[in-house]
């Protein structure tokens, strides 16, 4: 009989799709013969319900984010854990409270996955976190971690399922326009505002430049403000949300993350596997993936110079970019694949269940 494992997220809207996005790759690697995977939204129900639903994937929400605040949306949890006889709870959102119920209300065994350095509510700067509670701390970034200060972590990288062998032919247009991407949230965390003004600074020298942005959220207002203040109103798009970032990816020459933090950047992964080259900020986990000077360049975080700098090589040198372009899909084909996330979750699982017949 499969073992069944639950994964606890939080909100189910699109911003939260880097961690369902493991859940799902998860679920369709997994033999099913041996792990039957679950996923239950603790911030209420929104599309990636659907998403994981349609994955096949036993998807639900509950709304409690709360915690111990709200008594009643604990005992709606408590209630979800005991209809099913979990043998993981596999945390990728909550606290002590989460913690202690699932503990609580099941003789499953704790995974708690930890995906960035900053809770943040609490500003931009790394915390410190503890393995209480857990049976397993997983991270997504050796500099993820690094932040856990009282227990053993293993990381484990997110991977994308790419098919073996060479970068397939992507079919840029035949133009002299160089469009520059980016995908995230559009939030202060993301430093998209750093993008607009290393573009700013390129203008004049390269007059077909473009740039497209990728994403929602409460920061759009003052970046579309941003843009017209330094000129860019015909050279910039705001292309909102977008729930399948490979639908715009081919038609990017360069990706560009200027996040202040990340703990391991998933769209960048995407964006390499789709053999961009990409100019980053070296922060939180980024160096893991991105080899500098190779698959492309990591620059400080809120830089503009060295940002433009980059860019300018880039832009006017297409061998280079579909150098580092190569080099980058095979590193994620080499190193961050699905297969090789999946192996490494099954044997966690594995050593944990072993744990509970010993």
């Amino acid at each position: 009989m499969a073992h069944q494992v639950l994964h606890i997220l939080g909100t189910a809207q699109p911003e939260s799709t880097g961690m369902a996005r493991i859940v799902r790759t998860l679920s369709e690697g997994l033999d099913p013969k041996r792990y039957r995977i679950h996923a239950l939204f603790l911030a209420g129900a929104g599309p990636l319900v659907n998403v994981l639903q349609q994955a096949g994937v036993q998807a639900s929400a509950l709304d409690w984010w709360r915690g111990a605040r709200d008594p009643m949306g604990a005992w709606r949890f408590w209630r979800s854990l005991r209809r099913q006889k979990f043998a993981i709870v596999h945390l990728h959102f909550g606290g002590r409270s989460v913690n202690w119920l699932a503990r609580a209300a099941t003789q499953a065994k704790i995974v708690r996955h930890l995906h960035g350095r900053i809770l943040e509510p609490r500003g931009l700067t790394p915390v410190n976190f503890s393995a209480w509670g857990a049976d397993a701390v997983v991270a997504v970034s050796q500099a993820v971690a690094d932040r856990v200060v009282d227990g053993p972590t293993r990381v484990i990288y997110a991977g994308l399922p790419i098919p073996s062998g060479n970068l397939p032919a992507l079919h840029r247009r035949a133009t002299s326009e160089i469009v520059i991407g980016t995908a995230g949230r559009l939030v202060e965390l993301k430093g998209i505002e750093y993008l607009v003004r290393a573009a700013a600074a390129l203008r004049s020298e390269f007059p077909a430049l473009r740039v497209e942005i990728a994403g929602s959220g409460p920061q759009r207002g003052k970046l579309e403000e941003a843009v017209v203040r330094v000129g860019l109103k015909e050279q910039v798009r705001f292309l909102g949300w977008i729930d399948d970032i490979s639908s715009v990816l081919p038609r990017w020459d360069v990706f560009v993350m200027p996040s202040l933090e990340e703990g391991f950047p998933i769209a960048a992964l995407d964006a390499m596997a789709a053999g961009l080259p990409v100019v980053a900020t070296s922060v939180g986990g980024v160096p893991e993936l991105l080899e500098d000077g190779k698959s492309g360049w990591l620059v400080p975080s809120r830089d503009v110079e060295a940002l433009a700098s980059r860019l300018h090589l880039l832009i006017g040198n297409p061998e280079l970019r579909r150098s580092m372009g190569t080099a980058g899909y095979a590193r994620v084909r080499d190193h961050f694949s699905a297969k090789q996330m999946t192996e490494s979750f099954v044997r966690l699982y594995d050593e944990l269940l072993d744990e509970t017949h010993e």
